[in-house]
């Protein structure tokens, strides 16, 4: 299983290829949410929630 930081890194490295792929602004704008700002949101929700009961 990749680490929080492997997960991350994939992340922004998606988002570069979303938005320097030759889709339309609207087309980027609904894939970065879905494939990389909701699971970048996850992973933050995680590290928040452990350091609080941490």
């Amino acid at each position: 299983m990749p680490t929080t930081l492997e997960q991350e890194e994939y992340l922004y490295r998606r988002a570069i290829d979303i938005i320097e792929s030759a889709d339309t602004d609207l087309d980027k704008e609904e894939l970065l949410f879905k494939e990389v700002w909701v699971p970048l949101a996850a992973l933050y929700k995680e590290r928040m929630s452990a350091s609080k009961t941490g």
